[in-house]
């Protein structure tokens, strides 16, 4: 159940994009789209003030629940709220004063520049502490709850968007639905914490300098990779922005929003495997947490698979319809090069949650600081010379050698398990199965369906998953998940119940 509203989240929220992002660039235009990605990307790296909190509150929660400890949780939620309150002050004050100059770092002629970072702004600040409430509902694993409020955040501030843009707004009336919908969120997450924890008690008198050690001894390597991911994602905006001219962030950010759409959903998954790989460990069941692993990694695998094959396919034909054909080929031709380094990814994506679940996650930090600094330091070198493909091309290469090939031996490491044994019971299944469904695609793109409407693409789509679905469910799904379905759908079909 936790898993499934956390999709229903996740698909509000890849609607909502599908939906709004090409209206969006028609009716801003690519500079004030851009202009607003970088704001965001800008902004981002106000988590970096976390040092780790979050994680510490999310990976604490669920051990201290496990081990049935109240006094100690309200010790840490306590001590979590106390620094995040101090650093959201310093955060408001940071933001007034760096405002009034952003426009003249980026070379931007656009005050609003600065209204936006203000406004974005004040709103990163208040998640400081409202996201403390959220961790201690995901370390609870009350999914559920979060993918309703990811959903009615999402619903509100698209018609939001769909609105201002309506009304001609422009980017400043976007900044406010911004504004609104975070407030929104962070009502609704403290309301569902005091349901799930009712019993919590925060107080400064509780807070303490003991438990503020001991959560930094575990959030300073997860601190390492809020770095390292704020310079991956919300970074490499920036500087391309810096390098060339700022509609390329749009070209860039467009497929990577595709990407990350698709790994959001992933790693919600992840989310929960975090907190069962600590229970699971805590109770010293390592080979289920072997298990976690292969299937919780095979599974994602299998679900963004479809993507990769689809839009190798027909990414280009469904640029053109989604936005426009001249955008397309501006951009489109981004995507090979995303899906290949995703995909990937995808697969070891929970090798990463069980390292943080097991607080082992000293080494890929260190890992991924490195992958960060690689690639933020090449695409100085590589942008002016070979543009955004070959960025691309860094990115997606620096990603599958740390997040794919070094973290299958970190995990493999710690789980005492032979890493070719784990990486093929992974892989192997759902990427040979994409493969046919690449060729089955191609080959109908070839003899049959060209994808010149969006009722060809959608046929396209619906032709190659009904055998990918098929061939999935018999060689991917373990025999007892199997199971476990079929005794869910049988009685829609008036059959009996299987035993599991």
């Amino acid at each position: 159940m936790n898993v499934l509203w956390t999709w229903l989240g996740v698909g509000t929220g890849i609607v909502s994009a599908f939906l709004l992002q090409p209206y969006t660039i028609r009716k801003l235009g690519e500079v004030d789209v851009s202009i607003w990605m970088l704001t965001l990307s800008v902004v981002e790296y106000y988590w970096l003030i976390d040092l780790g909190f979050r994680s510490a509150t999310l990976k604490m929660s669920a051990q201290f629940r496990a081990l049935d400890r109240p006094d100690r949780l309200n010790e840490l939620l306590s001590t979590a709220i106390v620094y995040s309150s101090i650093m959201a002050v310093g955060i408001v004050i940071v933001t007034i004063l760096i405002a009034p100059y952003a426009e003249r770092i980026w070379h931007l002629d656009r005050p609003v520049f600065g209204q936006l970072i203000l406004i974005a702004g004040i709103s990163w600040a208040l998640g400081m502490v409202f996201n403390i409430f959220g961790a201690c509902i995901e370390g609870f694993q009350r999914f559920d709850l979060l993918g309703r409020i990811w959903i009615t955040t999402t619903v509100v501030r698209s018609t939001g968007v769909f609105l201002v843009l309506v009304s001609g707004r422009g980017l400043l009336g976007l900044g406010f639905v911004l504004l609104g919908g975070q407030l929104l969120s962070y009502l609704l997450t403290y309301l569902s914490f005091r349901r799930v924890v009712p019993q919590a008690r925060i107080s400064r008198h509780l807070a303490s300098i003991s438990m503020l050690k001991e959560m930094i001894g575990y959030g300073i390597h997860t601190f390492t990779t809020i770095v390292s991911t704020r310079l991956l994602y919300q970074g490499l905006p920036a500087i391309i922005g810096y390098f060339l001219p700022v509609q390329a962030v749009v070209y860039y950010n467009t497929p990577m929003r595709i990407m990350d759409y698709a790994m959001d959903g992933i790693g919600r998954v992840g989310q929960v495997t975090a907190p069962n790989a600590t229970e699971l460990m805590a109770q010293n069941r390592l080979k289920e947490t072997i298990q976690l692993g292969i299937y919780a990694n095979r599974y994602c695998l299998s679900l963004f698979l479809p993507l990769v094959s689809f839009l190798l396919i027909y990414g280009f034909e469904t640029y053109s319809l989604w936005v426009r054909p001249s955008f397309a080929v501006a951009s489109a031709y981004l995507l090979p090069v995303m899906l290949i380094g995703h995909a990937a990814v995808t697969g070891q994506f929970n090798s990463v949650s069980i390292l943080f679940g097991m607080g082992r996650h000293k080494t890929y930090s260190r890992c991924l600081l490195a992958e960060a600094l690689v690639t933020a330091g090449g695409m100085a070198f590589v942008l002016p010379r070979f543009g955004l493909y070959g960025g691309a091309v860094l990115a997606a290469g620096a990603m599958i050698v740390n997040r794919a090939i070094v973290v299958s031996f970190l995990v493999c490491h710690e789980l005492k398990t032979n890493v070719l044994t784990y990486v093929a019971k992974i892989y192997l299944p759902p990427v040979a199965i994409a493969s046919a469904a690449t060729a089955l695609l191609y080959w109908i793109k070839r003899t049959w369906i060209p994808g010149r409407t969006w009722a060809q693409i959608v046929s396209a789509g619906v032709l190659m998953m009904i055998p990918y679905a098929a061939l999935t469910f018999r060689f991917c799904i373990a025999p007892h998940h199997r199971e476990i379905l079929l005794n869910r759908i049988r009685p829609w079909f008036g059959a009996g119940r299987v035993p599991a």
